[in-house]
């Protein structure tokens, strides 16, 4: 409450302070609507990879009952099969993809099938393993994690520096307009911090698909592989 201090504020001919809201806020803009865009399209590929992989596997799922008719024993062993593909694996978005792509080819449950169904020579089976792993690529990769945690600390250092000096030059104002005026810059600055941190926490659902948030892609997961395990308990 220094009238001192405020008229320095006011009178900053050189724009100190003013410079720094302008750059930092640019500065913010600019790297939160490339950030948003960047996590935006991941996301969109993670649900155009689920959408691809589940199809696919609902494809292999029909294409067993054809190949396994009269052969009970290796038709329950490739449903099995088939159901821990989906359990450990197709729904298991809180594993880092490189750990599940790193898993062993004894381990790996397509591979079972495709050993099962392809004596001597690749079976039509095999098109449609193949075709299962290559969406699965397309899952794993999706979902691995591309931003770096140094990115956000920087939206966020920016974000801290904008809000902090916003008030200070809202303090200086007042020498010209009064205290009527901070009234209405405490409006501005509200959907200021309300824009900013909505932003922000935009930002932070759509990195983490497996999240609780809204735009989590686990929930969208489950209704898609619903009718798969169904399908998979009732054969």
């Amino acid at each position: 409450n220094d009238p001192g201090a405020f008229d320095v504020i006011a009178n900053d001919y050189s724009q100190y302070i003013q410079n720094i809201l302008t750059t930092c806020g640019l500065m913010f803009t600019i790297l939160c609507g490339y950030t948003f865009y960047f996590v935006y399209q991941q996301q969109e590929s993670v649900y155009y990879s689920l959408y691809e992989e589940v199809t696919v596997a609902i494809s292999l799922l029909e294409q067993i009952s054809l190949v396994c008719q009269g052969r009970d024993d290796m038709y329950f062993n490739i449903l099995s099969c088939i159901d821990r593909y989906v359990r450990e694996d197709l729904t298991q978005f809180a594993i880092e993809p490189a750990v599940l792509l790193s898993a062993r080819p004894v381990d790996d449950p397509l591979e079972e099938i495709m050993y099962a169904t392809s004596v001597g020579e690749p079976s039509v089976i095999y098109q449609t393993v193949k075709s299962l792993r290559q969406a699965r690529a397309a899952r794993l990769g999706s979902l691995q994690r591309k931003l770096p945690p140094i990115q956000m600390i920087l939206l966020y250092t920016l974000a801290t520096i904008v809000l902090s000096t916003f008030p200070v030059l809202g303090a200086g104002v007042q020498t010209l307009g009064g205290e009527g005026i901070l009234k209405v810059q405490s409006v501005y600055i509200a959907f200021t911090v309300a824009g900013i941190f909505i932003a922000l926490g935009v930002i932070n659902e759509l990195r983490n698909p497996a999240g609780k948030g809204a735009y989590n892609a686990l929930t969208v997961l489950s209704v898609m592989v619903e009718g798969l395990e169904d399908e998979l308990e009732n054969r």
